[in-house]
Protein backbone atom coordinates (compact mmCIF):
# COMPACT_ATOMS: atom_id res chain seq x y z
CA UNK A 1 0.00 0.00 0.00
CA UNK A 2 0.82 3.62 -1.02
CA UNK A 3 2.14 5.85 2.20
CA UNK A 4 0.83 9.43 2.10
CA UNK A 5 3.99 11.41 2.03
CA UNK A 6 2.22 15.21 3.89
CA UNK A 7 2.69 18.32 3.20
CA UNK A 8 6.24 19.36 2.38
CA UNK A 9 6.93 16.89 -0.37
CA UNK A 10 3.72 18.84 -1.92
CA UNK A 11 4.49 21.68 -1.50
CA UNK A 12 8.19 21.48 -3.15
CA UNK A 13 6.34 19.55 -6.23
CA UNK A 14 4.46 22.89 -6.43
CA UNK A 15 6.64 25.24 -6.31
CA UNK A 16 8.90 23.27 -8.98
CA UNK A 17 5.47 23.29 -10.83
CA UNK A 18 4.98 26.61 -11.08
CA UNK A 19 8.41 27.51 -11.34
CA UNK A 20 8.37 25.44 -14.90
CA UNK A 21 4.85 27.22 -15.78
CA UNK A 22 6.84 30.07 -17.02
CA UNK A 23 8.21 28.50 -19.70
CA UNK A 24 7.48 30.20 -23.58
CA UNK A 25 7.92 27.23 -26.22
CA UNK A 26 7.22 27.39 -30.02
CA UNK A 27 7.45 23.93 -32.13
CA UNK A 28 7.85 23.27 -35.13
CA UNK A 29 6.70 20.34 -37.62
CA UNK A 30 4.34 18.29 -37.89
CA UNK A 31 3.60 14.44 -35.97
CA UNK A 32 4.64 13.06 -39.36
CA UNK A 33 7.97 14.77 -39.75
CA UNK A 34 11.13 15.59 -37.33
CA UNK A 35 9.97 17.38 -34.26
CA UNK A 36 11.78 20.24 -33.00
CA UNK A 37 12.08 22.89 -30.43
CA UNK A 38 13.35 26.06 -29.52
CA UNK A 39 12.41 27.04 -25.29
CA UNK A 40 13.48 30.22 -23.55
CA UNK A 41 13.79 30.48 -19.85
CA UNK A 42 15.37 32.72 -17.36
CA UNK A 43 14.05 30.98 -14.14
CA UNK A 44 16.08 27.53 -14.12
CA UNK A 45 17.93 26.73 -11.10
CA UNK A 46 21.09 24.45 -10.91
CA UNK A 47 19.78 22.02 -9.22
CA UNK A 48 16.71 21.55 -12.10
CA UNK A 49 19.24 19.14 -13.93
CA UNK A 50 21.65 16.50 -14.35
CA UNK A 51 23.15 17.04 -17.44
CA UNK A 52 26.68 19.11 -17.79
CA UNK A 53 25.00 21.79 -20.32
CA UNK A 54 23.36 25.07 -19.81
CA UNK A 55 19.00 25.18 -19.68
CA UNK A 56 19.40 27.29 -22.97
CA UNK A 57 21.22 23.74 -24.83
CA UNK A 58 18.98 21.58 -23.48
CA UNK A 59 16.36 23.22 -24.57
CA UNK A 60 17.81 22.75 -28.16
CA UNK A 61 16.54 19.57 -28.95
CA UNK A 62 17.17 20.14 -32.76
CA UNK A 63 21.02 20.17 -32.44
CA UNK A 64 20.80 17.20 -29.36
CA UNK A 65 17.95 14.74 -30.33
CA UNK A 66 16.19 14.81 -33.84
CA UNK A 67 12.52 13.02 -33.03
CA UNK A 68 10.19 11.60 -35.49
CA UNK A 69 7.23 9.89 -35.28
CA UNK A 70 5.68 7.23 -37.09
CA UNK A 71 2.73 5.02 -37.97
CA UNK A 72 1.13 1.66 -39.00
CA UNK A 73 3.01 -0.38 -36.46
CA UNK A 74 1.63 -3.76 -36.50
CA UNK A 75 -0.67 -4.10 -32.63
CA UNK A 76 0.39 -8.38 -31.94
CA UNK A 77 0.27 -7.90 -28.29
CA UNK A 78 -3.01 -6.14 -27.33
CA UNK A 79 -3.71 -5.55 -23.51
CA UNK A 80 0.11 -7.05 -21.93
CA UNK A 81 -0.96 -5.37 -19.25
CA UNK A 82 -3.98 -5.11 -17.27
CA UNK A 83 -6.15 -3.49 -14.14
CA UNK A 84 -9.52 -4.66 -13.15
CA UNK A 85 -11.29 -3.61 -9.50
CA UNK A 86 -12.08 -7.05 -7.72
CA UNK A 87 -15.93 -6.17 -8.63
CA UNK A 88 -17.84 -4.14 -10.93
CA UNK A 89 -20.26 -2.57 -8.51
CA UNK A 90 -19.55 -0.96 -5.07
CA UNK A 91 -21.70 0.50 -2.42
CA UNK A 92 -21.69 4.32 -1.71
CA UNK A 93 -20.42 2.79 2.18
CA UNK A 94 -17.08 1.16 0.30
CA UNK A 95 -14.16 2.58 2.48
CA UNK A 96 -11.50 0.88 0.39
CA UNK A 97 -10.92 -0.84 -3.35
CA UNK A 98 -8.57 -3.14 -4.21
CA UNK A 99 -7.19 -3.21 -7.69
CA UNK A 100 -5.43 -5.95 -9.44
CA UNK A 101 -2.53 -5.00 -11.79
CA UNK A 102 -1.64 -7.80 -14.25
CA UNK A 103 1.23 -8.04 -16.18
CA UNK A 104 -0.39 -10.39 -18.98
CA UNK A 105 2.71 -10.72 -21.13
CA UNK A 106 4.78 -8.03 -21.44
CA UNK A 107 8.30 -6.87 -19.55
CA UNK A 108 8.55 -6.61 -16.11
CA UNK A 109 7.35 -3.09 -14.86
CA UNK A 110 6.69 -1.00 -11.55
CA UNK A 111 3.70 -0.34 -10.32
CA UNK A 112 2.80 3.36 -9.54
CA UNK A 113 0.08 5.40 -9.13
CA UNK A 114 -3.77 5.80 -9.65
CA UNK A 115 -6.12 8.75 -9.93
CA UNK A 116 -9.70 8.33 -10.57
CA UNK A 117 -12.76 10.77 -12.75
CA UNK A 118 -16.36 10.27 -12.37
CA UNK A 119 -19.14 10.98 -15.26
CA UNK A 120 -20.43 13.93 -14.59
CA UNK A 121 -23.05 16.21 -17.73
CA UNK A 122 -21.84 13.87 -20.14
CA UNK A 123 -18.20 13.35 -19.63
CA UNK A 124 -15.36 12.75 -17.62
CA UNK A 125 -13.91 14.88 -15.14
CA UNK A 126 -11.21 14.39 -12.35
CA UNK A 127 -12.21 13.09 -8.96
CA UNK A 128 -10.18 15.35 -6.49
CA UNK A 129 -7.68 14.18 -4.16
CA UNK A 130 -7.83 15.99 -0.87
CA UNK A 131 -5.37 19.08 -0.13
CA UNK A 132 -1.49 17.88 0.67
CA UNK A 133 -1.47 14.60 -0.43
CA UNK A 134 1.11 12.59 -2.73
CA UNK A 135 2.31 9.36 -2.63
CA UNK A 136 5.40 7.47 -2.07
CA UNK A 137 6.22 4.39 -4.34
CA UNK A 138 7.39 0.89 -2.60
CA UNK A 139 9.65 -0.19 -5.53
CA UNK A 140 7.30 -3.44 -6.55
CA UNK A 141 8.27 -5.64 -9.70
CA UNK A 142 5.73 -6.78 -11.74
CA UNK A 143 6.62 -9.33 -13.83
CA UNK A 144 5.37 -11.33 -16.74
CA UNK A 145 2.39 -13.71 -15.41
CA UNK A 146 2.02 -11.67 -11.84
CA UNK A 147 -1.16 -10.37 -10.59
CA UNK A 148 0.09 -7.45 -7.65
CA UNK A 149 -2.89 -5.57 -5.26
CA UNK A 150 -3.21 -1.52 -5.80
CA UNK A 151 -5.28 -0.62 -2.55
CA UNK A 152 -7.37 2.55 -3.36
CA UNK A 153 -8.48 4.06 -0.31
CA UNK A 154 -11.35 6.62 -0.11
CA UNK A 155 -9.89 8.98 2.27
CA UNK A 156 -8.07 10.09 -0.03
CA UNK A 157 -10.58 11.50 -2.21
CA UNK A 158 -12.15 14.90 -1.23
CA UNK A 159 -15.93 13.38 -2.20
CA UNK A 160 -17.47 10.19 -1.09
CA UNK A 161 -18.47 7.79 -3.63
CA UNK A 162 -22.43 8.55 -4.49
CA UNK A 163 -24.27 6.18 -7.44
CA UNK A 164 -22.27 6.74 -10.58
CA UNK A 165 -19.80 5.59 -12.81
CA UNK A 166 -15.83 5.66 -11.92
CA UNK A 167 -12.68 5.29 -13.96
CA UNK A 168 -9.38 4.50 -12.70
CA UNK A 169 -6.42 5.59 -14.23
CA UNK A 170 -3.01 3.98 -13.44
CA UNK A 171 0.46 3.31 -14.70
CA UNK A 172 3.36 1.09 -14.85
CA UNK A 173 7.26 2.10 -15.12
CA UNK A 174 9.66 0.51 -17.49
CA UNK A 175 13.29 1.11 -17.75
CA UNK A 176 14.44 -0.99 -21.14
CA UNK A 177 17.79 -0.38 -22.47
CA UNK A 178 19.66 -2.04 -26.00
CA UNK A 179 23.42 -2.00 -27.15
CA UNK A 180 25.26 -0.89 -30.11
CA UNK A 181 28.87 -0.76 -31.15
CA UNK A 182 30.34 2.51 -32.48
CA UNK A 183 33.08 2.06 -35.14
CA UNK A 184 35.41 4.31 -37.24
CA UNK A 185 33.03 4.21 -40.49
CA UNK A 186 29.64 2.86 -38.85
CA UNK A 187 26.96 1.71 -36.04
CA UNK A 188 25.97 -1.84 -35.95
CA UNK A 189 23.47 -3.07 -33.24
CA UNK A 190 24.50 -5.82 -30.68
CA UNK A 191 22.97 -9.01 -32.01
CA UNK A 192 20.74 -10.56 -29.08
CA UNK A 193 20.63 -7.16 -27.17
CA UNK A 194 17.60 -5.96 -28.99
CA UNK A 195 13.84 -5.89 -27.43
CA UNK A 196 10.99 -7.51 -28.98
CA UNK A 197 7.45 -8.71 -28.25
CA UNK A 198 4.87 -5.58 -26.91
CA UNK A 199 7.60 -3.25 -27.12
CA UNK A 200 10.96 -3.34 -29.70
CA UNK A 201 13.63 -1.66 -29.00
CA UNK A 202 16.65 -1.71 -31.06
CA UNK A 203 19.18 0.52 -32.73
CA UNK A 204 19.30 0.60 -36.71
CA UNK A 205 22.34 -0.34 -38.61
CA UNK A 206 23.51 2.95 -40.09
CA UNK A 207 26.89 5.26 -40.88
CA UNK A 208 29.11 6.31 -37.95
CA UNK A 209 27.17 10.24 -37.58
CA UNK A 210 24.41 9.08 -35.39
CA UNK A 211 22.33 6.26 -33.63
CA UNK A 212 19.48 5.93 -34.85
CA UNK A 213 17.11 3.57 -31.95
CA UNK A 214 13.50 3.20 -33.20
CA UNK A 215 11.04 2.00 -30.03
CA UNK A 216 7.60 0.51 -31.32
CA UNK A 217 4.89 0.45 -29.79
CA UNK A 218 2.56 -3.14 -30.73
CA UNK A 219 0.25 -2.76 -28.02
CA UNK A 220 -2.94 -1.23 -27.81
CA UNK A 221 -2.19 0.48 -24.93
CA UNK A 222 -0.95 4.59 -24.03
CA UNK A 223 2.52 4.97 -24.06
CA UNK A 224 5.08 7.48 -22.60
CA UNK A 225 9.13 7.78 -23.00
CA UNK A 226 9.56 9.91 -19.93
CA UNK A 227 13.10 11.26 -20.93
CA UNK A 228 15.14 11.12 -24.38
CA UNK A 229 17.39 8.46 -24.82
CA UNK A 230 20.21 7.91 -22.08
CA UNK A 231 23.69 6.83 -23.90
CA UNK A 232 26.14 5.27 -21.42
CA UNK A 233 28.01 2.02 -20.95
CA UNK A 234 27.50 -0.90 -18.75
CA UNK A 235 30.05 0.82 -16.22
CA UNK A 236 28.80 4.35 -16.69
CA UNK A 237 25.09 5.68 -16.73
CA UNK A 238 25.83 8.86 -19.22
CA UNK A 239 28.60 8.86 -21.35
CA UNK A 240 26.80 11.62 -24.36
CA UNK A 241 26.41 15.61 -22.57
CA UNK A 242 22.98 15.87 -24.96
CA UNK A 243 21.38 12.74 -24.51
CA UNK A 244 18.72 12.58 -21.45
CA UNK A 245 18.99 15.90 -19.36
CA UNK A 246 17.09 14.20 -16.17
CA UNK A 247 15.49 17.73 -16.28
CA UNK A 248 11.68 17.91 -15.71
CA UNK A 249 11.45 20.87 -18.59
CA UNK A 250 12.14 17.80 -20.88
CA UNK A 251 9.74 15.33 -19.11
CA UNK A 252 7.37 17.62 -19.56
CA UNK A 253 8.01 18.57 -23.34
CA UNK A 254 8.23 14.63 -24.07
CA UNK A 255 4.66 14.10 -22.39
CA UNK A 256 3.35 17.21 -25.05
CA UNK A 257 4.93 15.49 -27.95
CA UNK A 258 6.20 11.93 -27.53
CA UNK A 259 3.45 9.98 -26.42
CA UNK A 260 2.87 7.41 -28.56
CA UNK A 261 -0.80 5.40 -28.87
CA UNK A 262 -1.15 1.80 -29.94
CA UNK A 263 0.48 0.87 -33.19
CA UNK A 264 2.50 3.86 -33.29
CA UNK A 265 6.71 4.26 -33.08
CA UNK A 266 9.44 6.95 -32.72
CA UNK A 267 13.09 6.93 -33.95
CA UNK A 268 15.41 8.69 -32.01
CA UNK A 269 18.53 10.05 -33.43
CA UNK A 270 21.36 11.46 -31.61
CA UNK A 271 24.64 12.63 -32.96
CA UNK A 272 27.55 10.94 -31.73
CA UNK A 273 29.43 14.47 -31.61
CA UNK A 274 29.03 17.57 -29.96
CA UNK A 275 30.51 21.28 -29.67
CA UNK A 276 32.63 21.26 -26.44
CA UNK A 277 32.23 24.62 -26.02
CA UNK A 278 28.64 24.43 -25.37
CA UNK A 279 29.74 22.81 -22.02
CA UNK A 280 29.36 25.00 -18.96
CA UNK A 281 31.00 23.21 -16.67
CA UNK A 282 34.78 23.26 -16.66
CA UNK A 283 35.14 19.91 -15.07
CA UNK A 284 33.00 18.17 -18.25
CA UNK A 285 34.44 20.33 -20.39
CA UNK A 286 37.37 18.50 -19.45
CA UNK A 287 35.66 15.10 -19.39
CA UNK A 288 33.67 15.38 -22.60
CA UNK A 289 36.80 17.40 -24.27
CA UNK A 290 36.98 14.69 -27.45
CA UNK A 291 33.72 15.99 -28.53
CA UNK A 292 32.75 12.52 -29.87
CA UNK A 293 31.78 8.99 -28.88
CA UNK A 294 35.08 6.57 -29.11
CA UNK A 295 34.70 3.72 -31.22
CA UNK A 296 33.46 0.61 -28.63
CA UNK A 297 30.45 -0.79 -27.01
CA UNK A 298 27.23 1.91 -25.96
CA UNK A 299 23.91 1.03 -23.88
CA UNK A 300 20.99 2.92 -25.06
CA UNK A 301 18.33 3.53 -22.26
CA UNK A 302 14.68 4.45 -22.34
CA UNK A 303 12.37 4.83 -19.31
CA UNK A 304 8.96 4.25 -20.05
CA UNK A 305 5.25 4.85 -18.90
CA UNK A 306 2.39 2.63 -19.93
CA UNK A 307 -1.12 3.78 -18.76
CA UNK A 308 -3.87 1.41 -18.14
CA UNK A 309 -7.96 2.32 -17.22
CA UNK A 310 -10.65 0.62 -15.74
CA UNK A 311 -14.58 1.05 -14.43
CA UNK A 312 -16.11 0.47 -11.73
CA UNK A 313 -20.06 1.47 -10.85
CA UNK A 314 -21.74 2.78 -7.88
CA UNK A 315 -25.12 1.51 -6.89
Amino acid sequence: MKRIVLCNLLCYVLIMGCTNQNKQTKIIGTADSATNIVVTDSTIQPYDIDAPISLSEIENYKNRVTLQRLSNVAVTHPDVYKIKTQKPVYSPQTKQIQLDVINVNAPTAEPEYHWMEEWKDGKWITFPFIDNLAFAGVGRDLSKGDTLPEYINMSEFKNPLKPNKYRIHFYVFENIHTYCNLTDRSIQPVEGSEMNGAFSFRVLQSDNDSIHVIFENHTNLSVQPEFLPSVGTDELYSVHPLARSGWVGEAEWMKKHALLQGGEAILFSIPVSWDVNRLSDPNEKERFKSGKLSPGKYKIGLQLEVYLTTEFEVK
